[in-house]
């Protein structure tokens, strides 16, 4: 059974998990940064796995660079594919969501999402407080929680078994719609806010994400490294006069705010101050990424 695995990450937690399952089910591991610009991805393995972050779930959850990988692959129709979606929130609200738009992508592409499963991680902005149910914040004993669950993934996909609870996981959906449409709207009007769009724009969600860099910014302590050019997973910063100038294809990663040795970029997704990566994960793991 010839397995690939293909991940987006940006601080690590995708990385970290991807990295940990293709080594559990003896999967080659490939960064979908890595080979995104190719104008179609053609694989010999039997069987893709997609490990990705959620990104505001209530509105799509699918990073832009997820989509466009799974458009561009080849014989969609003949691979058997799985997907595991890390979030830094409860799974029931983020993940489930997002795995249900990757479903729906995938089916419009010819193919099918054969497993599906998700992993809560520590979010990576750190920010709890507009959970309104309580929610466990202990970094370790996410990170504990992590490592049994991928032991459990990891066994169900090398016997190719189908994710369970399907109809619950499809119930939970409907009945979270309603918050979701009501989050939506907040949502909407703070991608508006942040890409610097007037708030009566008819700019839809893929349209104003990628321009959210409209809000992130270098202070005075910027050395002129590049290193945030560097780690940007879809080369979105360009470096002008040393100073790094966003080109408007942000994914919302944080990869240019954490990585940058001078602490100097300032992300609107984050307070100041506020920085996290996965611990197993360092910055020459990011570089090798591209």
């Amino acid at each position: 059974m010839s397995i690939e695995i293909y991940f987006f990450s940006g601080t690590g937690n995708s990385l970290a998990v991807a990295r940990d399952l293709a080594k559990k089910v003896g999967a080659e591991l490939i960064s979908i940064p890595a080979v995104i610009s190719r104008q179609s991805i053609k694989t010999e393995a039997n069987n893709i796995g997609i490990v990705f972050p959620s990104y505001m779930a209530h509105l799509y959850g699918i990073p832009l660079i997820v989509e466009a990988f799974v458009k561009k692959l080849e014989d969609i129709r003949q691979k058997c594919i799985f997907a595991v979606c890390t979030c830094g929130g409860y799974e029931s609200v983020n993940a489930l969501p997002t795995l249900r738009n990757l479903a729906r992508l995938i089916r419009s592409m010819g193919g099918k999402l054969s497993a599906e499963y998700s992993i809560r991680m520590p979010m990576n902005n750190l920010d709890y407080g507009h959970i309104p149910i309580p929610i466990d914040k202990n970094q370790e004993t996410i990170l504990e929680k992590c490592k049994i669950k991928l032991k459990h993934i990891s066994q169900s996909i090398s016997n190719r078994k189908r994710s369970r609870h399907r109809a619950i996981k499809s119930l939970l959906n409907l009945i979270m719609t309603p918050l979701y449409l009501v989050l939506r709207k907040s949502y909407l009007i703070a991608l508006r806010k942040y890409s610097k769009e007037h708030q009566d724009t008819k700019k839809k969600y893929y349209e104003l994400m990628p321009l959210t860099d409209n809000s992130i910014y270098a202070d005075d302590k910027c050395n002129g490294c590049a290193t945030c050019m560097k780690v940007c997973p879809v080369q979105n910063i360009k470096m002008i006069d040393d100073r790094p100038v966003w080109q408007h294809h942000c994914e919302m990663c944080f990869a240019c705010h954490e990585w940058c040795p001078a602490r100097a970029i300032h992300h609107w997704g984050r307070a100041d101050g506020i920085y996290y990566h996965h611990p197993t994960v360092e910055i020459s793991n990011v570089l090798r990424q591209h």
